[in-house]
């Protein structure tokens, strides 16, 4: 990953990043070199690996959004020896406020197929109320984290944001299945485009980012739907005037909307 990125391998940098020692990543590196020997070679004058002009990738995928995750992972550790602090800036975390008490409860419900007894708040019961729920799975949504359960207050599934959760306790064994949950396991089709009122021009640089085609595809689960078209900024319907204030609209919002809130 490093070699085709950055153009370097640094041993000091990756003893650091997977806490071993720098004998036992030289040991790794000669590996390497040996298994693929004209991929790396020694810069004696800066002490680093540098990839040859034959360097071919074999353990990566060569895509930005893998690179980028590695970078978000490891940034404390990473980016603070290589790169400088200023050298990239992932912003802060967009997903809410995580008790991992709670989530832990949760987690292990889920693996031991039993109910979760929780005190949640919502703008329904804004002082919190007791319900008995059935996790079956979590969700970031992009700007929360959800529990996605058989709630037995309302009788059906339902997202629950971590974030209001305040009490959770282990509670009796559960037979809920995710096969009952029809909004979870129904994957769907999102058929994205620029709003047609916007000049030709305009719609090309609104897909520049979005695979410069006409339009995008998107399949998620129905269940995580609306929340992929608020994250994004996406109108459900042609937007005749001020077509800037939401540039892209769901072409086929009338195909999906029993899905959506």
């Amino acid at each position: 990953m490093f070699a085709y990125w950055e153009g370097v391998v640094n041993a000091s940098t990756l003893a650091k990043l997977f806490k071993v020692t720098i004998s036992n990543i030289t040991k790794s590196l000669s590996e390497y070199r040996e298994l693929y020997p004209d991929s790396l070679e020694y810069n004696k004058s800066l002490k680093q690996y540098e990839p040859t002009p034959d360097f071919t990738c074999h353990y990566i995928d060569e895509s930005w959004q893998e690179y980028a995750a590695f970078l978000r992972i490891n940034s404390q550790v990473y980016r603070s020896d290589y790169w400088g602090d200023l050298a990239m800036d992932f912003g802060p975390l967009h997903t809410g406020n995580v008790d991992p008490k709670i989530v832990r409860v949760i987690t292990q419900a889920m693996n031991k197929k039993l109910s979760v007894k929780v005190t949640y708040y919502s703008l329904t019961n804004p002082t919190g109320i007791e319900r008995v729920i059935h996790p079956i799975a979590l969700a970031d949504s992009g700007v929360r984290w959800h529990c996605r359960a058989y709630d037995e207050y309302r009788s059906e599934f339902r997202d629950f944001h971590l974030g209001r959760i305040t009490v959770a306790e282990l509670n009796e064994s559960s037979e809920v299945q995710h096969s009952q949950d029809d909004a979870w396991m129904t994957m769907i089709e999102l058929k994205v485009a620029p709003q047609p009122s916007l000049t030709e021009a305009q719609k090309q640089v609104i897909m520049m980012d979005k695979g410069r085609e006409e339009s995008f595809t998107v399949k998620v689960r129905a269940a995580m739907a609306e929340y992929y078209i608020q994250y994004h900024l996406i109108d459900k319907e042609v937007r005749e005037s001020n077509p800037l204030v939401r540039p892209l609209y769901l072409q086929n919002y009338h195909e999906i909307k029993s899905w959506l809130f």
